[in-house]
């Protein structure tokens, strides 16, 4: 008999746990898609971007644009930031589940579980490290963001360990209140979640180092002190000691000596 009690208590706490289970994400997945529906009126409509394709992986892919949607795109950051003033820009990679609002609180914990209104959502936000620029002035940026199983945040990062994912997938878009920036993919790297890579107070030299001795795809690309970089890191796995980072450099789109900028 009391080998029966103790088999159904067990049945009945196992039953529990996948209840709460099932309904703790049902949750999750009700509030992802509130903060969505949110979000809608911001986000910036990057299909009046046009980009060139290139015709191999040496070649550089040229926007095409017209200089007044340049504003439009802007305009729509500018009212996310008035709506939700931590927000410092918005991230788009063509083909991919990456488009995100951008987020900034000065540290680098605010965010991991918290939405762009800072109500509680368990895939966080994408933010910048709080040791930069919310401006992006720095000449290095970091940008975080979960590895859900979802493929929702940062998940699609991984995709680059790919060769053929890096270089068809090899350039983003991050529009900040002022500008548009391209950001062209050159490194994928592993590096461990204490690397000093993370130390964007850092030599660049130094820091240039790091990342190409942590990289696993590495495309010859110039660099100096002068340029910016940004970098979208993500956890490797459930451990959470490696992390999974794709690095770009930033070209300011009205600066892009690649850029083709109409009348119609």
């Amino acid at each position: 008999m009391k080998s029966k009690a103790i088999k159904i208590c067990a049945a009945v706490t196992s039953a529990a746990l996948l209840f709460g289970g099932l309904f703790l994400l049902f949750r999750d997945d009700v509030q992802v898609k509130k903060q969505q529906e949110k979000l809608e009126p911001f986000m910036p409509d990057f299909s009046v971007i046009e980009m060139q394709k290139k015709e191999n992986a040496n070649e550089t892919e040229s926007i095409k644009i017209k200089e007044e949607n340049i504003e439009v795109i802007t305009e729509k950051v500018q009212q996310l930031s008035e709506e939700y003033n931590n927000s410092v820009g918005w991230l788009y990679i063509p083909d991919t589940e990456i488009n995100y609002p951008v987020m900034y609180s000065g540290d680098n914990e605010y965010y991991l579980h918290r939405a762009v209104d800072g109500s509680y959502l368990l895939v966080g936000s994408v933010f910048l490290d709080g040791s930069c620029e919310k401006d992006f002035s720095e000449s290095l940026n970091i940008l975080y963001g979960h590895n859900m199983s979802d493929g929702s945040m940062f998940a699609d990062v991984m995709k680059y360990i790919d060769h053929s994912f890096f270089d068809t997938h090899n350039y983003a878009l991050l529009t900040t209140e002022t500008d548009v920036y391209r950001v062209d993919f050159f490194s994928l790297s592993q590096p461990d979640s204490t690397d000093s890579f993370y130390d964007i107070s850092a030599d660049f030299d130094v820091w240039r180092e790091n990342l190409r001795r942590s990289s696993y795809i590495w495309r010859q690309t110039e660099m100096s002190e002068n340029s910016k970089y940004i970098s979208l890191s993500t956890c490797t796995d459930s451990e959470g000691e490696s992390r999974t980072v794709l690095t770009g450099k930033l070209t300011s789109v009205t600066l892009d000596p690649y850029a083709q900028f109409t009348d119609s």
